[in-house]
C-alpha cells in the first residue's frame, strides 16, 4: 500500500516504518500574475480579492542541510495554478493561499500541493527576537506535500516529500504579487520501508 501522508487524519507516519532523507532549498525564480478579480458579500459586508499566479522557482541545495537523496530535486519548482483571497479586496492584506506543484528535478520528479498564509509574520515578538511584524507584507509561508512519481533512483519512486516553505515577494494591491520571488524550502523525503 503507497504512503500517505499528504491526507489529514492518515495514521501512516505512526503506523509504518519509514525511511528519512532532508530537504534543503534554496529558491529564486518569478511570480506571473494571470488573473484578479474582486468579490463582494453583501451580507457579511466584506470584499475578497481573488487572484490566480503562475510560480516558476530555481530550486538549488543548501548544502549543510540536504542529503544525498534531496540533492536529486535540483531543478525546477512550478505552481500553474496558485489560488490567493485577500481579506479587504486589497492584495497588499493578509490571506491564505494553495495551488498544486510539479517539482521537476535533475533526477526525480514530485506532484503535490502547498497550502499557506500570506502577507503574515510569524517570526515576531513576544516569542522570538524582533524580525518581523503580525502584518508583514510580502511573505508566503504553508506546507507542501507530494509523491515522487519518477526517479533515476527506483527506491524513491512513491516515497513523499513534506515540509514548510516560505517565499518573499513584492506585494501588489490589484494583483496580489508579481516579479521576482526568493525563498527556502526545509523538509523530508519519506519513504516507506519496503516488505
Amino acid at each position: 500500500m503507497p504512503l500517505d501522508l499528504c491526507t489529514p487524519g492518515n495514521r501512516d507516519l505512526l503506523e509504518r516504518n519509514i525511511c528519512l532523507s532532508a530537504l534543503s532549498k534554496n529558491l529564486k525564480g518569478e511570480l506571473k500574475p494571470l488573473h484578479h478579480a474582486l468579490e463582494r458579500c453583501a451580507k457579511l459586508k466584506c470584499r475578497t480579492l481573488k487572484t490566480i499566479h503562475f510560480l516558476e522557482l530555481r530550486v538549488t541545495t543548501n548544502a549543510p542541510c540536504d542529503s544525498p537523496p534531496g540533492r536529486l530535486l535540483d531543478g525546477n519548482f512550478i505552481v500553474r495554478n496558485l489560488i490567493t483571497a485577500f481579506e479587504n479586496g486589497d492584495g497588499t492584506r493578509r490571506g491564505i493561499h494553495e495551488g498544486d506543484f510539479l517539482w521537476k528535478g535533475k533526477g526525480a520528479v514530485a506532484v503535490g500541493s502547498i497550502s499557506g498564509i500570506t502577507n503574515a509574520g510569524t517570526h515576531r515578538q513576544p516569542v522570538f527576537d524582533k524580525c518581523q511584524t503580525c502584518d508583514a507584507k510580502g511573505w508566503m509561508e504553508g506546507r507542501f506535500c507530494g509523491t515522487i512519481r519518477e526517479s533515476r533512483r527506483a527506491q524513491l519512486r512513491g516515497c513523499q516529500v513534506i515540509g514548510t516553505y516560505r517565499f518573499h515577494f513584492d506585494p501588489t494591491k490589484t494583483e496580489g504579487g508579481r516579479g521576482g520571488i526568493s525563498g527556502t524550502l526545509e523538509g523530508e523525503i519519506v519513504c516507506a520501508c519496503p516488505g
